[in-house]
């Protein structure tokens, strides 16, 4: 294995290269790669950073650094308080990001926030007794929260409705600027109605004012020291992305104006200014030193130091080694987890998949016990900590053939079991998948990915790979080419074969690629699984043609019909050659449903003519002439069904687990134990699963052309980051950052957590809190409806205070979190007042809400409130729905509620704003360009209109920079199809089909694969839908309630119904 042979090779080296009685070499440091969020001191003497999931610090000029945390879970964004004694930052220890304090000079981390948000610190006031972040807390809206550190006391300082980016206030402690909305940071290019813009707010007279508006991303944005000057990053030119339909960017040419770079904002004028001149990659996480202006910030995976009054940053070296917090080197020994099997052509040894290896086990054991103990223990054949997979024996049992991405791609490899040499087979710059071994053993088959891509054969005796079938596409996540099966007789492939309106159908052609494909099934349907029967006159396959079932083809023309002609199973004669026939003319005609029970994998027909697959999770057996049935285990949890060459013995996987099933010994079942001593190197699987990612982008990223990005040349950029990478959320970060330079949406990566302690669970109180009062209890600022403290026997009135909680005096602070964390499942008692004294005082008692009953809610009561003004300021004439999103849920309430609404209505308002988008568009927008076309009478009834759901009358959709993917494609959709005018503002152009994707080492993230453009062909992808009429509406309105685009949306729609109330005369 890996480990031990570094080992060996490490310890052969020392004493080859010393005598035996000699000290340890001289240790060597390299400059570390990988150190990001940088920090300086205030005096800028100092610098603080991330590095392998911890906080270090060092001298700012660089050299050695030291540990100021060490926790096995991620600490990060250090702050450093103004007075240079402490630091802030966060952490998942507990669960989910908190905020905590450490001192400069190291000790134990103090924690100071404790709800269930994430909280992550942004800035310090500069007489150090606030700290700065957002969170919602009480509120339904995005908000900033000043959090006095001594005390725990905390208050909302500003709401807005978009999202509220690293909040900072200014060095007079009167303005706060944030970043608003925005997409994330590893986005820096992002050119949209959803880039993150810089606004200010003053806090003594709450005056907001926005201070850039371009569509570029500002980021990171902070004060520099003369409270008159902001920094951010950004840029001042669009790079391209996102080609029009058959287009193929050319890679851009990068320059400075193009590059994530830093410059410089006057607050009074907004103008900017550049400040660094980087091409390529990106600029991030600068921080300024509050007293003397100098800058770091992190730049492909180093640190820069730009000294005030300076123009060039200086790049900074750092030494930083300590011992890791856990043992990179793993063991386990598994016993079940069992992912792929394969029999051996004897029967005697099974080879499986275990953890992404493959490994061998004896099917049958020793009977004595010295000799049973070690063949118990499974042989491991290949330790990448990537992908080993999709193998295949050799006829003769002495060659594994398997796919692997070892070398980036998943390509096709021999691996001989004597000596465990591996082998290469098949190099080529695409993705092998499917691998399969001929009927005769001399040729492997598989689909290759790419524009040139399709159904490949590999000679295993010459090595000559040849194209039978030209079919390009993924060949995933059911995408380009399926199942695919030789003929007996090694004439024909059966290819499972998708058609462009998703329909999958079966093509014969012939084995070598010489002939024209013939489509022997001919519906709009689906079928798989094809199976050939061993005499060469049927094929067996699955569809749901007429409903799900097995199928059989005749592969000739039937001499009489099924019903009077008994079909029996001939088994071919040993050393008589075989010859399969076709008649392809009407062969579509000739398909049978052969048995009512259908196969969902694994199809095969028995050199003895049976037939086996899975179905419901069992094994099942028919007979060959389909009249009979038998489930032959129970209790679901099969795979990797495989039938022995003489037809006596079912191998298969049972809930990871492998058996044997005897058909000669009335189906006897014997489990195959087997202990695999498994060790593993954590950093190799963090290395596997960041080639597995590129790769999956390299082979599935809907765009060939990548967004005219060179995606080799970014993958060697961001490989050396993961000597950096300490917990699973940095190498999120790296991928993250890596996918960013593609400038796609649905890209997002979900590592696991470095928590060892699940997050609380922090209820709602079911009303807001007035911050206004400092002092004693809580002042109750708004009770929603539907709240438990809006009802008659449980009320809590707006102005009143809440004294206690169960018994515990409370106030706007952290304790009370810590009051009330986990206990959402209980009735709190509260003691009411009017005034801030308990004489007098009530109690009331209810259930909390959750944070998800808190913003359904508040969602609830918005779409109420807006649906009464319209009916109200129309006179009923007018209907409104907002559809949240675009799932299967939606698509019903959208259902029930709009054809509800628009019952008796001239004109009708669709909102997707906020819509967080889905699949449905393409159906909403069948149902509403139905028109009517005739009146169904029922006797003494009044007329229906024909079809059913047909409406004909002006519609208005309102839409907003936060109406994404499918919720983007909607109102296009509706707008194209001239159903509906687009009232609101640009959406942001996230747009792209996604597909989920799960690396080796746990973390997941999503696969965009298929684009989505419009008639004209350009892409919506980065690309949002503008409106007919732009309205903006700020955050002003939204907390005060206005709402000026639904308002043009009810003036526009006023104006048609009165044109057609009354027509101007001829």
């Amino acid at each position: 294995m890996r480990g031990k042979v570094f080992l060996t090779s490490v310890f052969c080296v020392f004493l080859s290269g010393v005598p035996l009685s000699a000290q340890l070499p001289e240790p060597r440091l390299e400059p570390i790669v990988g150190a990001r969020m940088p920090a300086l001191s205030p005096d800028g003497s100092r610098i603080a950073f991330v590095y392998r999931g911890d906080i270090w610090i060092a001298p700012s000029a660089g050299g050695h650094a030291v540990p100021l945390t060490r926790h096995v879970a991620y600490d990060a964004y250090p702050l450093w308080s103004p007075d240079g004694k402490w630091i802030a930052f966060a952490s998942v220890r507990n669960g989910n990001w908190d905020i905590f304090a450490i001192p400069v000079q190291g000790g134990a981390p103090i924690q100071l926030t404790f709800h269930a948000q994430n909280e992550i610190p942004s800035s310090w006031s500069r007489d150090g007794r606030f700290i700065y972040y957002s969170a919602s807390y009480d509120s339904n809206n995005p908000a900033v929260v000043e959090l006095e550190v001594a005390t725990g006391k905390f208050r909302r300082v500003a709401e807005d409705y978009n999202a509220i980016n690293s909040p900072q206030i200014s060095p007079d402690g009167k303005t706060l600027i944030y970043g608003r909305y925005g997409f994330p940071w590893w986005r820096p290019r992002y050119t949209g109605s959803a880039a993150m813009q810089v606004w200010a707010i003053n806090l003594q007279t709450n005056e907001r004012r926005r201070l850039t508006n371009d569509q570029f991303q500002h980021l990171w944005t902070q004060w520099l020291p003369d409270g008159k000057t902001l920094l951010t990053v950004t840029v001042a030119e669009k790079t391209p992305d996102s080609p029009r339909l058959g287009e193929r960017l050319p890679v851009f040419q990068d320059n400075a104006r193009r590059t994530p770079n830093l410059w410089l904002i006057d607050v009074a004028t907004g103008r900017k200014r550049q400040l660094t001149q980087f091409v390529g990659g990106a600029v991030r996480f600068p921080s300024v030193a509050y007293t003397t202006g100098d800058i770091a910030f992190e730049y492909e995976g180093h640190l820069y130091l730009l000294k005030a009054r300076q123009r060039q940053p200086q790049k900074l070296s750092f030494f930083a080694s300590q011992d890791d917090a856990q043992s990179m080197r793993q063991r386990e020994l598994l016993t079940s987890g069992v992912e792929e099997a394969e029999p051996s052509p004897n029967d005697k040894q099974y080879a499986f998949r275990l953890r992404g290896d493959i490994w061998l086990i004896d099917v049958e054991k020793p009977k004595a016990t010295p000799d049973k103990r070690n063949a118990e223990f499974a042989k491991r054949l290949t330790d990448w900590a990537g992908n080993d997979s999709d193998f295949v024996w050799s006829k003769d049992g002495k060659t594994l053939y398997f796919t692997s991405d070892r070398n980036y791609y998943q390509q096709v490899y021999a691996l001989n079991l004597d000596t465990l040499e591996v082998k290469r087979l098949f190099d080529r710059p695409a993705d092998v998948t499917r691998l399969k071994l001929s009927p005769d053993g001399k040729q492997l088959g598989f689909w290759v990915s790419g524009s040139d891509g399709g159904l490949f054969t590999l000679s295993l005796e010459t090595g000559e790979v040849k194209k039978v079938l030209h079919e390009p596409g993924t060949h995933w996540y059911g995408l380009g080419g399926g199942d695919f099966a030789w003929s007996p007789d090694m004439r024909w492939l059966c290819v499972q074969r998708r058609a462009p309106y998703g329909a999958w159908n079966l093509w014969i052609l012939p084995a070598d690629g010489s002939g024209t494909p013939v489509n022997i099934t001919r519906l709009n349907a689906f079928h798989g699984q094809p199976a050939w029967s061993p005499d060469g006159k049927y094929l067996f396959f699955f569809s749901n043609r007429a409903g799900s079932a097995l199928y059989a083809l005749p592969l000739t023309r039937e001499t009489a019909r099924r019903d009077d002609k008994d079909i029996q199973f001939e088994k071919p004669k040993e050393g008589e050659p075989l010859e399969v026939k076709i008649d392809f003319e009407d062969i579509d005609q000739r398909i049978r449903r052969w048995n009512n029970q259908a196969p969902q994998a694994d199809l095969t027909v028995a050199s003895d003519g049976k037939i086996y697959f899975i179905s419901e999770g069992d094994i099942w057996q028919v007979s060959f002439d389909g009249s009979e049935s038998k489930r032959l285990t129970s209790g679901g949890g099969h795979s990797a069904l495989r039938v022995s060459e003489d037809a006596k013995k079912l191998y298969f996987i049972r809930n990871g687990e492998l058996f044997v099933m005897n058909l000669a010994a009335n189906n006897r079942i014997e489990k195959v134990e087997f202990k695999a001593d498994f060790e593993f190197d954590a950093m190799a699987l963090r290395e596997a699963a960041f080639v597995q990612f590129w790769r999956a982008y390299e082979r599935g990223f809907y765009d060939p052309s990548m967004h005219g990005r060179d995606w080799v040349a970014i993958r060697e950029r961001y490989r050396p980051l993961l000597s950096g990478v300490g917990v699973p959320e940095e190498l999120g970060m790296v991928l993250s950052m890596m996918v960013g330079e593609l400038e796609g949406s649905h890209t997002e990566v979900s590592p696991r957590s470095s928590a060892t302690v699940r997050s609380p669970n922090t209820p709602h109180l079911g009303f807001t809190i007035d911050y206004s009062h400092r002092g004693r209890g809580l002042k109750v600022a708004d009770v929603p409806e539907g709240s438990p403290a809006s009802f008659p026997d449980t009320r809590i009135y707006p102005g009143e205070y809440v004294l206690k909680i169960n018994g515990e005096p409370v106030q706007a602070n952290q304790r009370l979190w810590q009051l009330i964390n986990d206990k959402g499942d209980r009735t709190f008692e509260f003691l009411v007042n009017r005034i801030p004294s308990e004489e007098g005082a009530r109690v009331v008692r209810y259930k909390p809400l959750s944070s998800a009953e808190w913003g359904e809610l508040h969602y609830r009561n918005r779409v109420n409130r807006l649906r009464k003004l319209v009916e109200e300021r129309t006179n009923g004439q007018v209907g409104y729905v907002h559809i949240r999103a675009m799932g299967a849920s939606d698509r019903e309430r959208f259902e029930r509620e709009f054809y509800e609404y628009a019952q008796g209505k001239k004109a009708m308002i669709i909102d997707v704003r906020f819509n967080g988008g889905g699949n449905i568009a393409d159906s909403l927008v069948d149902w509403l360009e139905r028109k009517p076309y005739a009146y169904y009478v029922p006797r003494d009834g009044l007329p229906n209109v024909g079809p059913p759901l047909a409406i004909d009358m002006p519609m208005v959709v309102l839409m907003n920079e936060r109406s994404l993917s499918n919720g983007e494609m909607f109102p296009y959709a509706m707008r194209a199809r001239k159903l509906a005018t687009l009232i609101g503002w640009e959406t942001p152009g996230y747009v792209i089909w996604t597909w989920s994707l799960s690396l080796v080492d746990g973390t997941e993230a999503r696969m965009p694969q298929q684009g989505a453009y419009r008639i004209d062909g350009s892409n919506m992808e980065n690309n949002g839908e503008k409106p007919d009429i732009a309205v903006w509406l700020s955050p002003e309105d939204w907390l005060s309630g206005r709402d000026p685009q639904l308002e043009k949306a009810l003036e526009v729609l006023g104006r048609t119904i009165r044109a057609e109330t009354h027509p101007p005369t001829q």
